[in-house]
């Protein structure tokens, strides 16, 4: 299991048995089982190159019989709401065939944006990361299914700009600019409250999103 950070994993790691610390191909990792399936959680870190080098190094260790790739997404789909799934499976090539995951190397964050990419793509949902893990897994040969549950749906915006609040290059989050973009435009305060606060009711979405992926991965 892939996410990008530890509070998109928290609720899932919390369903696993025997649940440990570990280290794989250099990465701080979680193992563990459910469902007596044995599970590792990796944290990728945000954006394409980070989630690139983890997952080759995951796989430079071996080869799973399964990569999810979970996460939030941004909702591009005007019918999605905050906490909703979208579940596809990678595996094989995708040919003429539009996906419901699209992956872009920079974020989604205004709705005119969204908008935008809904009305050229028809994906119902986009994240930074999916792409990029799904290239080094078909090269591999290992198969991928991608979660994604909805953060921010096609009718808001980011509250704060992405680049403002996160070091790509540190894979570390900026509080203090945080803080003084917030005090420059007080008006984001409460979206941004908001946002915040259904992060683990959307996090509880994607732990149950991928568990019911898992069970249908080992009934075929």
């Amino acid at each position: 299991m892939t996410f990008a950070r530890p509070e998109e994993s928290g609720p899932f790691r919390r369903r696993l048995t025997g649940l440990r610390r570990i280290d794989w191909g250099g990465l701080p990792a979680f193992g563990g089982s459910i469902r007596k399936v044995p599970v590792l959680v990796i944290h990728v870190g945000i954006g394409p190159a980070a989630a690139e080098r983890a997952i080759r190094a995951v796989l430079s260790k071996g080869s799973p019989r399964l990569v999810i790739a979970a996460g939030f997404a941004g909702g591009l789909d005007p019918r999605l709401q905050a906490g909703d799934t979208i579940t596809e499976d990678f595996s094989g090539p995708s040919g003429t065939r539009r996906r419901a995951i699209l992956s872009r190397g920079d974020p989604v964050e205004t709705v005119t944006e969204k908008a935008t990419v809904f009305r050229e793509t028809g994906a119902s949902v986009v994240d930074m990361e999916t792409d990029a893990i799904a290239g080094v897994c078909g090269s591999s040969g290992v198969p991928l299914i991608a979660v994604r549950a909805v953060s921010d749906t096609a009718d808001e915006a980011l509250p704060v700009p992405f680049w403002t609040w996160f070091d790509v290059a540190r894979q570390r989050p900026r509080p203090l600019a945080l803080v003084g973009h917030l005090l420059r435009a007080p008006s984001g305060i409460l979206p941004f409250a908001r946002f915040v606060l259904r992060l683990p009711r959307v996090a509880a979405s994607l732990a149950q999103a991928i568990e019911k992926a898992l069970r249908a991965f080992d009934g075929r």
